[in-house]
């Protein structure tokens, strides 16, 4: 089994896990719980995604800056995605990282 997610943007793949670490550098960023950031995240709904992915960044891709995390938020869109499919790349990083068995979320 995969211990990282893998998101593909244009021609480069990224490595991504919610490790502990990573997990408390969003909580941090977010200002509050993550699992509280999901239940609320229609209210804030970019910068809670944005961070998400700049937090999984962190352990397998030194330097991810969260501006280089908001630059890629844009190019997934801009390639054609929505957020809705953002957010079913966001759930398998979830997955992977532990957080629900495989297929548990849909």
């Amino acid at each position: 089994m995969n211990k990282f997610y893998t998101l593909t943007v244009g021609e480069k793949s990224y490595n991504m896990r919610l490790t502990a670490s990573a997990i408390m550098s969003i909580e941090k960023k977010l200002g509050k719980p993550l699992f509280k950031a999901l239940e609320e995240i229609q209210e804030n709904m970019i910068e809670t995604v944005t961070a998400i992915i700049w937090g999984a960044m962190q352990p397998l891709n030194s330097g991810f800056t969260f501006e280089m995390a908001t630059k890629l938020f844009d190019d997934y869109i801009d390639e054609g995605h929505s957020i809705e499919e953002l957010m079913q790349e966001i759930n398998g990083l979830f997955e992977v990282s532990g957080f629900f068995r495989k297929g548990q979320v849909q």
